[in-house]
């Protein structure tokens, strides 16, 4: 046998194989194993060189990481790697110190913070009990979004302790925004090329561990990059009069996208900018709007196109100010600048693009020059609040609209005012978005708590309608929160009806403001530990959805309060239980 392709070592079956992801990478293995044993491949060893290490790990919250690291791993494999792909949960911390070429994947979430499934490694890493790993050659790459505070600090935290603990970096870190596509091409192939130099012999520890080239599928039809033109069937206020949030329900059609989901996915939606923003903003540099200017994709668009559907001309960040003071060269923007006492933070505080560019006027050449500081218009995740099962052809989507005033200027969310100002009819660009881990229990008859106040009751809707429309006897219990029980109950009617039916078993409700005394979802998690203790006991599931920040954090509080007092646990016995429920994935987060 004579052959160079790396792809011919052995059998592979193809993306388009009639199976899923897991099944086509067990498979694969299988066939790995086979023919790599086989005397044929014995003569084909001799007349190649030996397949390089490569372990992958990734930490991902809503999946993006995830998908990340399984196209690495494809494209490593391509280029002769012998390349395993660990979610950070299910890696044997112990491997550690043999492995030689390593790469992190991670996103972060919160303030800093490392996705769930990245937090046992992290802490791991960042204890006395981590080794020293003087072998290992590695490098990091970071997804996240530099409209947060904190933006890709986990990344950025992995980078630093592995150096810290000895290990080498073959390929310096590259912390992407949320247009990370190009960002991730151009650091695989600088790592991929580096690793290819690192010469070393193959531990047994890593041999053990070595699994089949992962097959990823590849993007068929419509997609984060060719998403679909669906149709706005409807969208409606669930908080009735007198209200001081709106909360819009959704509808839109999926039917000829071939677009499916399942309950626990999100919607990506590609948002229009005001169109008042956008004549306001040309207003302000004297340009008509008809320049021709590089769109999204590198294609030249109109610049009132660009400003209305291809760039983000909302929210402000220090680099925006930067990439402004050479066209403003305004005494006070330098001085903010150059400041670095955090001041420039205050006055980013609050406000957005349209600010500075009033309060400090530029001039520019051309009107590339201008579109030149803007970032790309990135696509909005929503958490779907619907069953196919029960809506086929459609989906739905619970969504807070943004509307507010700062600084004497009336301020909108991009995505979320678009939508609820959206008449029905109209096309909006969209794609599923997986999140394969956030899901009603496989089995049927386990018991399900969900905490989601606000608008994270969405996937619990789409649960609830998911159990309900295939029988699914496990009980399910809601924990739901807002403000006002006269106004704010959202979905009250149909979640009545589900209680009528006896597909939802309890229903505890927190309205904050309806009492002098503040009352969260976390607080009614403490008054029913005893009950909810019982439910974990007996197999149960438990999820959040809604703001990381806060509400996750209190949630998670309660829940180790609970295990402790009602579970009759030291704290570290209650850490250890519930880390153990997250290894199971039976404690899961959707939070943002």
């Amino acid at each position: 046998m004579s052959s160079t392709n790396p792809q011919a070592l052995f059998p592979f079956l193809p993306d388009n194989a009639p199976f899923s992801p897991d099944q086509r990478a067990y498979l694969n293995g299988l066939l790995a194993g086979m023919f790599s044993s086989s005397p044929a491949m014995s003569d084909f060893a001799e007349d190649s060189a030996p397949a390089r290490p490569l372990t992958i790990l990734f930490g991902s919250q809503t999946g993006n990481a995830e998908s990340v690291a399984k196209q690495a791993a494809k494209k490593a494999n391509v280029q002769g790697f012998q390349t395993t792909v660990f979610d950070m949960e299910a890696y044997p911390k112990e491997n550690l110190a043999a492995e030689q070429n390593l790469l992190i994947i991670t996103s972060t979430y919160g303030e800093g913070e490392p996705p769930d499934n990245a937090m046992e490694l992290h802490a791991f890493l960042l204890s006395d009990a981590a080794p020293k790993l003087e072998n290992v050659h590695f490098s990091v790459l970071g997804l996240g979004d530099s409209n947060y505070p904190d933006f890709n600090e986990c990344a950025k935290q992995f980078d630093v302790r592995l150096a810290e603990l000895g290990a080498q970096r073959m390929h310096d870190g590259v912390y992407c925004d949320v247009d990370f596509d190009d960002d991730f091409e151009a650091w695989l192939t600088g790592t991929l090329a580096a690793a290819g130099d690192v010469t070393a012999t193959t531990s047994s520890a890593t041999q053990s561990q070595t699994v089949a080239p992962v097959a990823v599928e590849a993007p068929a039809g419509h997609s984060r990059k060719n998403p679909f033109p669906a149709k706005l069937l409807s969208n409606y206020n669930l908080n009735k009069v007198g209200s001081a949030k709106e909360t819009r329900h959704v509808e839109i059609c999926l039917e000829g996208s071939g677009l499916e989901y399942e309950a626990g996915d999100a919607l990506g939606v590609f948002p229009v900018n005001c169109t008042d923003l956008v004549e306001e903003l040309l207003a302000l540099t004297g340009f008509d709007g008809e320049e021709a200017v590089p769109g999204m994709d590198g294609a030249e668009v109109a610049l009132r196109l660009a400003l209305a559907e291809h760039y983000d001309i909302t929210n402000l960040s220090k680099l925006f100010l930067a990439n402004l003071a050479p066209f403003s060269n305004h005494e006070k923007l330098n001085k903010l600048l150059a400041d670095g006492n955090g001041n420039i933070d205050e006055y980013i505080k609050g406000r957005q693009i349209i600010d500075p560019l009033v309060d400090f006027p530029g001039k520019w050449s051309s009107a590339a020059e201008f579109i030149d500081m803007f970032k790309k218009l990135a696509p909005r995740l929503y958490s779907i609040s619907s069953s196919p099962k029960a809506h086929p052809g459609h989906v739905h989507l619970t969504v807070g609209a943004v509307r507010y005033e700062t600084h004497g200027r009336s301020r909108k969310g991009v995505c979320s005012t678009f939508l609820a100002d959206l008449p029905a009819g109209t096309p909006v660009r969209v794609y599923v978005h997986p999140n394969k881990h956030f899901k009603p229990p496989a089995d049927p008859n386990r018991p399900m708590i969900m905490v989601g106040p606000g608008t994270g009751i969405a996937p619990f809707r789409a649960f609830l309608e998911e159990r309900h429309a295939v029988d699914a006897p496990g009980k399910n219990w809601l924990f739901f929160g807002d403000q006002k029980s006269a106004f704010d109950f959202l979905y009250e009617d149909q979640l009545n009806e589900l209680k009528e039916a006896e597909k939802l078993h309890r229903l505890d409700l927190a309205f904050s403001r309806d009492s002098a005394e503040k009352f969260y979802v976390q607080h009614l998690m403490i008054q029913q530990g005893e009950e909810l203790f019982t439910w974990l006991e007996e197999g149960g599931h438990f999820y959040v959805c809604g703001d990381a920040s806060r509400m996750a954090k209190d949630v998670d509080a309660a829940l180790h309060e609970i295990v402790k007092t009602v579970g009759r646990k030291t704290e570290e016995e209650a850490a250890a239980y519930i880390d153990d429920l997250r290894k199971q994935k039976r404690y899961v987060r959707d939070v943002y």
